[in-house]
């Protein structure tokens, strides 16, 4: 019975999700059946975790009944408009989805199923035991749990008594959501959401390919990513790794889309709501809503031939949704005076700048550990310097130079952090850097497949 109610509870969430979807996109929004069920995913337990945030400020105690009526509004807005005549906004399977594999596909996809399945094994088999994720995540999700609501109390005092209470609630309340449907505080089942955020990165990222490239092509790049050992073992330890790379990676994805159809506003639309979900995932995905405005300044500055007017409705609009979701939390934190605890008081002094410079050498030659050593990645990093070599003048053309520099600006945002961080500074790169290299990697991937589609004869 936990496992049924389990998968009520999370095809409740997919169904809200394509809700949103459905309700911001309407005729438009045109994404595969794989990835829009991902984006679903993705959207519905995030939007449930902030209406949770929102039960709190309103004091108000969870239960399921409660927590699903305010979505019932919205499905029945969406019944009207599909009446009316709106086709769903998904465009069935990818092309060419049902001709007849050849061996080399059967032998690409039989390893993607394999990885995806192992990891789903892998993170059943056991409860959630890695330090951080019982410590700073699984914890408060079971003191949520208990108490059926946010502690009116909790900020000011059982927050301090556990690490980074400044860090955001997204995960913790969604397993609070399925502990909730479930009935019963069972962390191995749980777990189940972080092997279904690493099977959506696949979809998304198979999804991206297909549409300038063969099947057999998109197959080959997912099973290079699907096959990364780092990648795989944070879809099986409860780490937010995942989550917050799967919500970067759609935002960066639905904004791309719209730099090529800028008729289409519900990709912007969509990709504000999955940035602001980054940033209530973990405090680094506040870097990534950033790096998508200025990726849209940069564009509407440089590459839209729009109306100023119109482009600063456009720029408004998406940072304003961004903020607008954001801002619950932020509040929050600023109410109770949570700071992060890795970074010290930012000065831009020029001789601070200076002293503190000599770090950059320590995180190259740290950074350099995870080219070289094949252990966690594979040849991953060292294939993607070497197409960034061969490549880099491809890389700066259409719309890969907003991923080429949207990548160069989440390697700059982590190094700018290192060299502020107010704790030991070698320990905290040992121990963050293979982590952070996670949250672009699915996007490090999918610019190989963009440069090197020409010679691959695409």
């Amino acid at each position: 019975m936990e496992i049924f109610k389990l998968i009520c509870c999370i095809t409740a969430s997919t169904f809200i999700g394509f809700n949103i979807l459905y309700l911001a996109a309407g005729r438009s929004l045109r994404l595969y059946l794989p990835e829009a069920l991902a984006v679903s995913f993705g959207l519905g337990l995030g939007s449930v975790s902030l209406e949770m945030l929102l039960f709190f400020l309103l004091r108000y105690d969870f239960n399921i009944p409660w927590l699903l009526a305010p979505w019932a509004a919205v499905f029945a807005v969406n019944i009207v408009m599909f009446i009316r005549g709106k086709s769903l906004p998904i465009a069935g399977i990818p092309p060419g989805a049902l001709k007849p594999y050849g061996a080399l596909d059967i032998f690409l996809a039989a390893g993607i199923s394999f990885e995806v399945i192992y990891a789903f094994f892998r993170a059943l088999i056991k409860p959630i035991e890695s330090y951080d994720a019982v410590a700073i995540y699984a914890i408060k999700s079971k003191i949520f749990y208990l108490a059926r609501s946010i502690p009116h109390d909790y900020f000011s005092g059982l927050a301090t008594l556990f690490p980074h209470p400044d860090y955001p609630l997204n995960i913790p309340l969604a397993e609070t959501f399925l502990y909730i449907g479930m009935g019963d505080l069972n962390d191995q089942l749980v777990k189940v959401i972080f092997p279904l955020f690493f099977a959506g990165i696949l979809c998304m990222l198979y999804c991206a390919v297909r549409r300038f490239a063969s099947r057999t092509y998109a197959l080959l790049f997912t099973f290079l990513l699907a096959s990364i050992p780092q990648f795989n073992a944070y879809a099986t330890n409860a780490y937010l790794e995942l989550p917050l790379a799967f919500y970067y990676c759609a935002s960066a994805l639905l904004l791309f889309r719209w730099f090529e159809n800028k008729e289409e506003v519900s990709f912007l639309i969509v990709s504000s709501v999955m940035v602001a979900l980054a940033g209530w995932t973990k405090n680094e995905g506040l870097m990534y809503c950033l790096i998508n405005i200025i990726l849209l300044s940069i564009f509407l500055i440089s590459g839209s031939k729009a109306a100023l007017k119109e482009k600063m409705l456009y720029l408004c609009g998406y940072s304003g949704i961004a903020l607008g979701l954001s801002l619950p939390w932020l509040a929050v934190k600023r109410a109770f005076q949570f700071v992060n605890s890795d970074i010290g008081i930012i000065s831009m002094n020029p001789f601070y700048l200076y002293k503190q410079s000599y770090k950059i050498w320590l995180i190259l030659y740290d950074f350099q550990k995870h080219v070289i050593g094949p252990k966690k990645w594979n040849i991953i990093w060292a294939a993607f310097i070497l197409v960034l070599i061969l490549y880099h003048k491809d890389m700066l053309k259409g719309t890969r130079k907003y991923l080429t520099i949207s990548l160069a600006l989440a390697v700059s945002g982590y190094i700018f952090a290192y060299l502020f961080s107010v704790i030991n500074f070698q320990l905290l790169v040992s121990t963050t850097l293979s982590r952070f290299l996670l949250h672009f990697l699915p996007l490090a991937v999918l610019l190989m497949a963009m440069a090197l589609r020409e010679d691959a004869g695409l």
